[in-house]
């Protein structure tokens, strides 16, 4: 949409005053954020920017909203199994009870985890691990939860399975494979994850210098096995874990769905569990109900800013602003898209993006596919980094902070902001000397 046809009607202008103003209610933490979502959604659809047949097919992401539902089932049945209190035992025992062990532990975990899986699943599993832990050590959990949202987006850059943004960067390119994802990202995302750590490890010192460990590190095995109430079932959940987390990483060899993953392995573990003392509605309780409702309404609000041609306008004019000059375009996409992706949900940017990138390759008469993969790169850094810079940047924030706030740990945007906008804007200049050094 050009910028005259966006501007001659009056429900462009309404749908960002109404973006604005709720996002500015986000920012503040005293309403809850799933109904301040919801209440926008209702006003873009009561209002006509947004109609209700597109926001159901179009617009709402329901096979992320199913993946979500299903690891959530995933991590409550193996949590209750008493799986992951004895990791979370076992992995104190290993680093001896110290924080920056265990810190460094749980940040490589959560990278590589969300590298071969997604962000969104990896937090899922970590959280409840850091809970145990850091309440056995004494700790403010914040400081890991920051640390393992910063880390998650970070890794899952590294991976073509890694993040839904390399996934359809991936679709639209398939000369771009897991292995090249792999070898040009996965160093620049190394880099950034030893950087954000140590800096991480660095602005909360303080908090790691108090700490004291409730029982003897000898008697840690002991604990660990009396979480384990049903070996046989434990084993069996762990299987089918196991099961699940190989279907992950085969995704496209086998050609199913995250989501259908990600369901079978919940309703196989809940069957498995059915004998067991545990109610299913128990289970089904200790879903973040509130979150999955703010993302249908975020869904919904973002694509009103895509029907209006927001946007579409933001990135025409991003890349008409390059005239053809790849090294240029390539920084103008890895800053522009970290800087929105920050603010808004990054798929529908990414979504826009693709085309976009496809016509700047026609009319920079790009002969061969590969001479538009700097792009491609930059697309793809920016979204995930740019997913550190605020509460509502990336699923995977909002999902910890949830958790979180159940846990009776709630951390607010503002103070979200104060260490992941830095640590993005840090990240994003590397990235750029890594893009113009090493890929162009």
């Amino acid at each position: 949409m050009q910028p005259t046809a966006l501007m001659s009607s009056w429900q462009p202008v309404a749908a960002i005053v109404i973006f604005l103003i709720i996002y500015a209610v986000w920012m503040t933490d005293r309403i809850s954020r799933a109904l301040v979502a919801l209440a926008g959604a209702l006003i873009f659809l009561v209002i006509g920017i947004v109609h209700w047949q597109d926001a159901y097919m179009m617009h709402i992401q329901w096979n992320t909203i199913f993946l979500w539902i299903g690891m959530m089932l995933i991590a409550a049945v193996m949590n209750r199994s008493g799986l992951i209190p004895y990791a979370a035992i076992y992995s104190l025992k290993w680093t001896k009870g110290g924080p920056v062990r265990v810190m460094l532990l749980l940040t490589c975990l959560t990278a590589i985890g969300s590298a071969l899986l997604d962000s969104v699943t990896m937090v899922l599993l970590i959280v409840p691990v850091t809970f145990v832990i850091t309440r056995k050590l004494e700790l403010n959990p914040v400081p890991f939860l920051i640390a393992e949202i910063l880390v998650s987006n970070l890794g899952g850059a590294a991976t073509l399975i890694g993040h839904p943004v390399n996934i359809w960067i991936g679709s639209a390119n398939p000369q771009l494979t897991f292995n090249l994802f792999l070898t040009v990202l996965g160093p620049i995302v190394l880099i950034l994850l030893i950087v954000n750590v140590g800096l991480l490890l660095l602005f909360y010192r303080k908090s790691f210098r108090q700490h004291s460990l409730k029982a003897p590190l000898q008697h840690l095995e002991e604990e660990a096995r009396s979480y384990i109430q049903n070996p046989r079932r434990a084993i069996a959940i762990l299987i089918i874990f196991i099961v699940t987390l190989l279907a992950f990483v085969s995704q496209n060899w086998i050609g199913i769905e995250t989501p259908v993953i990600a369901l079978s392995g919940a309703v196989l573990m809940l069957l498995v569990s059915t004998r067991s003392q545990w109610r299913t509605g128990e289970i089904w309780r200790e879903i973040e109900w509130e979150t999955v409702l703010f993302f249908i309404g975020l869904f919904i609000l973002v694509g009103g800013l895509v029907d209006t041609g927001w946007i579409s306008l933001g990135a025409t004019q991003l890349l008409e602003l390059t005239n053809g000059n790849l090294e240029f375009a390539a920084m103008i996409i890895l800053w522009i898209t970290g800087l929105v992706s920050a603010a808004i949900d990054n798929i529908p940017w990414v979504a826009t993006m693709i085309p976009l990138i496809q016509e700047a390759g026609v009319q920079m008469n790009a002969d061969a596919p590969a001479v538009l993969n700097p792009l491609w790169w930059a697309l793809s850094l920016g979204a995930c980094i740019g997913g550190n810079g605020t509460l509502i940047g990336a699923s995977s924030n909002l999902l910890v902070a949830a958790i979180a706030h159940r846990e009776k740990h709630h951390f607010s945007y503002m103070e979200f902001l104060k260490v992941g906008l830095p640590l993005t804007l840090i990240s994003l200049a590397i990235a750029s000397a890594y893009l113009y050094f090493i890929i162009l």
